[in-house]
C-alpha cells in the first residue's frame, strides 16, 4: 500500500463531522488552554523524525513544521514540510520538492453554512452536536473516552477509530498530544515531548520563499461538500443518512483514477468498513 493512499484516507476522515463538533460548543468557539504555544513531537514508525506545532490567536492560526525520514523499497526518503493553517485557507509546502498547495479551510465553509441558518436552526445544530459527537465515533467502530490520560500535565480525551488507531486530544479541544496510527499494516506514533507556552515568533507563520502555493480545486470541493453536509446532518439528522456518505465516496472516486488496482481494492475495503459503521449507527437511532 502506497503512503499516498494512507494520507488520502486520513484526510477524508479528518473532514467527517465526528471531529467537527463536541459538547455544547462548536469547534471554532472552543478555547485552548493557551493563547500561544509551541508543541514539540517525536515521530516513530513508518516515519522517524520530529514535528512542531506553533499556535497563536488561541488556535485560529497554526503552523506545523515536520522533518522525517522514511524507507520506501529500500530507498531512504527525506521529508520536510510546512503547513500553515489560517481561518480561511490551509497552505502545505513540500520543501524537498519545492511545491506548494493552497486549499480552503473546511471550517470556513462550516461557519458560513451555520451563519446562514435561522436562530432556531442554529439551536438545533447545537443540540444535535451535543448528542451526536460520541455517537458518530462509535458508529465508525470507535470509542470516545473523556480524560482518559494525562500528558505533560494536560488531561486528554481518547478518540479511537479504525482498528485500534487512537489520538489523545487535550480535553475538549482538537489539539492532539499523542497519536497512535495503525492503518492497513502501517504504524506510526507521534508523541508530544514538550509544550512551551508563550509568544511564538512571527517567522514561523511566514510562507517559504521561492515556492508558489497552487490552488487545489479538488480538495476545496471535497471540503465544501463535507462541511455543508455536516451542518445539514446536525440540522436534521433524520434526512441525511445518504448525504452523510456522499462526499467521502466522491473523494474516493476521484482518487481511484490515479491508483493501482491493489491500492484501489485496499482503500475501498477500508472505506466500506467505515461507512458500514456509520450506517449501522444511524439505523439504530
Amino acid at each position: 500500500m502506497k503512503r499516498g493512499v494512507l494520507f488520502f484516507l486520513v484526510v477524508v476522515l479528518s473532514l467527517l463531522p465526528v471531529r467537527a463538533f463536541s459538547a455544547n460548543e462548536l469547534l471554532w468557539e472552543k478555547k485552548l488552554p493557551f493563547q500561544e504555544a509551541a508543541i514539540h513531537y517525536r515521530i516513530k514508525g513508518m516515519e522517524e523524525g520530529k514535528e512542531t506545532l506553533y499556535v497563536r490567536e488561541n488556535g485560529k492560526e497554526r503552523a506545523i513544521y515536520r522533518e522525517t525520514v522514511s524507507q520506501m523499497m529500500g530507498v531512504e526518503m527525506v521529508n520536510s514540510t510546512v503547513t500553515i493553517k489560517e481561518p480561511d485557507f490551509i497552505y502545505t509546502y513540500d520543501l524537498q520538492k519545492k511545491q506548494g498547495f493552497k486549499a480552503v479551510n473546511p471550517q470556513k465553509y462550516m461557519i458560513e453554512a451555520y451563519n446562514k441558518l435561522s436562530l432556531a436552526e442554529q439551536e438545533k445544530v447545537r443540540e444535535s452536536a451535543q448528542k451526536m459527537g460520541a455517537a458518530y465515533t462509535e458508529g465508525m467502530g470507535g470509542t470516545m473516552e473523556a480524560n482518559a490520560l494525562e500528558i505533560l500535565g494536560y488531561k486528554c480525551d481518547k478518540v479511537e477509530i479504525m482498528d485500534g488507531s487512537a489520538t489523545y486530544l487535550i480535553h475538549d479541544t482538537d489539539v492532539a498530544l499523542k497519536t497512535e496510527m495503525n492503518i492497513m499494516g502501517m504504524n506510526l506514533t507521534m508523541t508530544a515531548e514538550a509544550v512551551d507556552k508563550g509568544k511564538v515568533d512571527d517567522k514561523f507563520f511566514q510562507h517559504p520563499q521561492g515556492i508558489t502555493a497552487e490552488v487545489n480545486a479538488q480538495s476545496d470541493e471535497i471540503a465544501k461538500n463535507m462541511a455543508m453536509q455536516a451542518i445539514a446532518m446536525l440540522q436534521d439528522p433524520r434526512n441525511t443518512a445518504n448525504g452523510q456518505m456522499m462526499a467521502p465516496m466522491q473523494a474516493v472516486g476521484a482518487a481511484k483514477k490515479k491508483m493501482s488496482k491493489e491500492d484501489k481494492e485496499a482503500m475501498m475495503q477500508q472505506m466500506e468498513q467505515i461507512m458500514k459503521g456509520l450506517q449501522k449507527e444511524k439505523t439504530a437511532q
